[in-house]
């Protein structure tokens, strides 16, 4: 639940919301969103990706907020989808329809920062990975410091990525490094690909979004969002839209076909738990 407070103070740095999983504050026209899970490495459950979704709708509609930025808490931006709530809950039954309601929650989100009238930036540290990657690519800007890891690991268990976003931000062989091999990559290697805008130094990260959005305060908004929703259509022409539709539906398959690897993964999951299985799965890959 969420509870709104009134803005009394314009222009300081304030709280708009109380969440359960993130906080939220704005200062001179930039909204911070951050994630606030940090016991799980900031990991989307249901939650987290809907009041992401609540606090965007805010952004939308309120004329003080100029720019968005998204980051994560305790030195991570996030692990992507919350697996171990996942399989133990919603997604313990390998049903279709489960899968694709799961993800289609997910899907919102990166869908409103996509379709925001508003610059939105990711600001990456840590861990950045699975759908949290893919939300950061759908951000307008991706700024990250030298301690990133991006990457999709779940292709390690035989998943897919439900936001299929990777073949348009970077080149087919950079787009099949990540999704065919589950290989995490750096900072400095996912600004080569095109992945990143920028690569800042720790201490820095805060301070050069934050100059990249007084920049974009400058613009008039009547007319920046005309120019995002140009480009943004423009991929839309050339079937962005279904591309994602056909991702989610790989993502579907993927985790209802059974399959070897699949099969013992979730048996040592639920006897001796996620990060057991994890180390499992790792050992298939060693080199």
């Amino acid at each position: 639940m969420t509870f709104w407070r009134p803005d009394r103070e314009l222009g300081r740095n304030r709280q708009l919301a109380q969440y359960e999983t993130l906080n939220v504050t704005q200062a001179d026209g930039l909204m911070w969103i951050n994630f606030n899970r940090p016991h799980v490495v900031n990991a989307f459950n249901l939650a987290q990706w809907r009041e992401l979704q609540a606090a965007l709708d805010e952004a939308a509609g309120n004329d003080e907020i100029r720019v968005v930025a998204i980051r994560g808490e305790g030195g991570n931006f996030s692990a992507g989808y919350d697996l171990t709530a996942a399989l133990g809950g919603d997604l313990a039954e390998p049903l279709p329809n489960a899968f694709r309601d799961y993800v289609d929650i997910g899907n919102a989100a990166s869908w409103a920062v996509w379709n925001l009238k508003k610059p939105v930036i990711s600001a990456i540290q840590g861990y950045c990975l699975g759908g949290a990657f893919e939300l950061a690519m759908a951000c307008d800007f991706a700024y990250a410091d030298t301690s990133a890891e991006l990457g999709e690991p779940e292709i390690l268990l035989s998943d897919a990525p439900p936001f299929l976003i990777s073949p348009w931000v970077m080149g087919m062989r950079q787009a099949k490094h990540i999704l065919l091999t589950g290989e995490l990559i750096s900072a400095e290697t996912a600004l080569q690909y095109g992945i990143l805008n920028r690569v800042s130094a720790p201490d820095a990260l805060e301070a050069d979004v934050t100059r990249l959005a007084k920049r974009l305060t400058g613009f008039a908004p009547e007319t920046w969002h005309q120019n995002k929703s140009a480009i943004n259509r423009s991929y839309e022409i050339m079937g962005f839209q279904s591309c994602v539709e056909m991702g989610k539906e790989a993502f579907v398959t993927a985790n209802v076909t059974p399959n070897e690897l699949k099969t013992e993964f979730l048996e040592r999951f639920n006897r001796d738990g996620f990060s057991a299985a994890i180390k499992w799965v790792q050992t298939r890959y060693a080199v």
